[in-house]
């Protein structure tokens, strides 16, 4: 156990130094269990998700045929002129945006997205896209919160504790709402001298230069197989399960995005296969596949179960500190390990502390754990999926953002609604309603 933790935490260390590129770092550190025998190579494959390296895989070669189509940097221009060139208007649009797309969409996907459009938008009105993106990834976990199909945890939750979408949207939909508007406040007053700034600059002649400089042309059937298949894909991640039921025949995440994407790169010229393919972030798929081992290698010592029997052990005589505890223990912890393996740890404590006699209902754990491993994910570069996605793609095309950086944006706000969410459920709890 002991040799585990250490390899787990070296690694993350070395991470979050950044001297070193991350997804070496994860596969060695994944390595490493292999070699001193904690796991074996069968037991390390099976540790990762395949389900979510599929979808990356797919949700990326999608992305990259629009980018090579040049469809953001045309979206972005027509954003510009739609809000008349104003960054306010935009800021709080794509923050909008990135919360309602993740109650419905797959955070990942939303922030795949966004991305690639905040970098060009930031490009043409001459404004740090970091804050923006940041701002945008925070919004997505927190409105996935909002549903049961909006954040992995919610998935895992509702299927093992027999949750639906109605009840997720009914119980965690409006602590969602109200949290992302919160996050939505902070941010536009922790940047709005600099958006402000950025709107002075904007003379009638920098207008003219803009759009003089920016005039590339859009690859028209290019953007229609990147548009079509795109569609299909958001539309299959939706409604993948009801399909699966309809025509017994099993679609995942994966094949939602897989499939789609396979058959926009059948129909594409090779010459624009090749230059989407290039442009693929491969590297952010091999750091998944090294942390999900990294992960496993906890989860084969069974550290979260000890933790979580430890963390709800003391406090079960007192049902609010239990559901605090629920809250913020977890949503803590997932803003270093991944909550999908702390959210299945969790959903088999919750089971068997609903069945003690003198345990707060088994609803209220849900909602509050949800709420905490979700929101929490907002805490560091490697919270939550989405913000992997993210940051990958604004160091590869944009520079260096670094962890210090990430901490200082988006500590303070998601401690914020933590503390918001945590009394939501609390008052819940004291009204009955759960």
């Amino acid at each position: 156990m002991l040799l585990t933790v250490i390899i787990f935490v070296l690694a993350y260390i070395i991470i979050a130094t950044e001297k070193f590129p991350r997804h070496w770092v994860a596969l060695i550190g994944g390595a490493l269990l292999i070699v001193f025998g904690i796991l074996s190579p069968i037991e390390a494959l099976s540790y990762i998700n395949w389900e979510t390296l599929g979808l990356l895989a797919g949700m990326f070669i999608l992305v990259s045929i629009l980018e090579e189509a040049g469809f953001f940097s045309w979206l972005a221009m027509r954003a510009l002129k739609k809000f008349n060139y104003h960054p306010v208007s935009l800021f709080v649009i794509l923050i909008v945006f990135a919360a309602v797309m993740a109650m419905f969409v797959d955070s990942i996907t939303v922030m795949l997205f966004l991305s690639a459009l905040t970098l060009q938008l930031g490009r043409l009105l001459k404004l740090d896209p970091v804050p923006l993106v940041i701002a945008e990834v925070c919004a997505a976990n927190t409105g996935g919160a909002a549903t049961l199909v909006g954040d992995p945890p919610n998935v895992i939750l509702g299927t093992t504790l027999g949750f639906n979408f109605a009840d997720f949207a009914t119980h965690t939909g409006p602590i969602s709402l109200v949290a992302a508007l919160l996050l939505l406040g902070m941010f536009y007053l922790t940047n709005r001298k600099e958006l402000q700034h950025a709107h002075e600059m904007l003379t009638e002649e920098t207008v003219n230069e803009i759009e003089a400089l920016h005039k590339e042309p859009l690859k028209a059937e290019l953007t229609r197989i990147g548009l079509v298949f795109f569609s299909v894909a958001v539309v299959l991640l939706i409604f993948h399960t009801p399909l699966s039921h309809a025509l017994h025949f099993h679609i995942n995440a994966a094949m939602a995005a897989l499939i789609p994407a396979g058959f926009a790169m059948l129909l594409m010229r090779n010459n624009d296969r090749k230059k989407a393919l290039f442009k693929v972030d491969s590297e952010s798929i091999l750091f998944f596949a090294g942390l999900f081992v990294l992960i496993g290698g906890l989860e084969k010592i069974n550290l979260f179960e000890q933790l979580a029997v430890g963390l709800s052990g003391w406090a079960m005589d007192d049902h609010s500190t239990l559901v605090m505890v629920l809250h913020w223990v977890p949503g803590l912890a997932s803003g270093i390990v991944d909550n999908v393996p702390l959210a299945l740890a969790m959903s088999y404590v919750l089971k068997d502390l609903a069945q003690m006699p003198g345990a707060p209902a088994l609803a209220l754990m849900v909602w509050s754990l949800a709420l905490g491993v979700d929101i929490g994910g907002n805490l560091t570069p490697i919270g939550a999926s989405a913000n992997v996605v993210a940051y990958s793609f604004m160091e590869k095309n944009h520079g260096s953002i670094g962890w210090k950086r990430w901490l200082t944006i988006a500590v303070p706000p998601t401690v914020l609604i933590m503390i918001f969410a945590s009394l939501s459920v609390l008052f819940k709890g004291q009204i009955g309603w759960f």
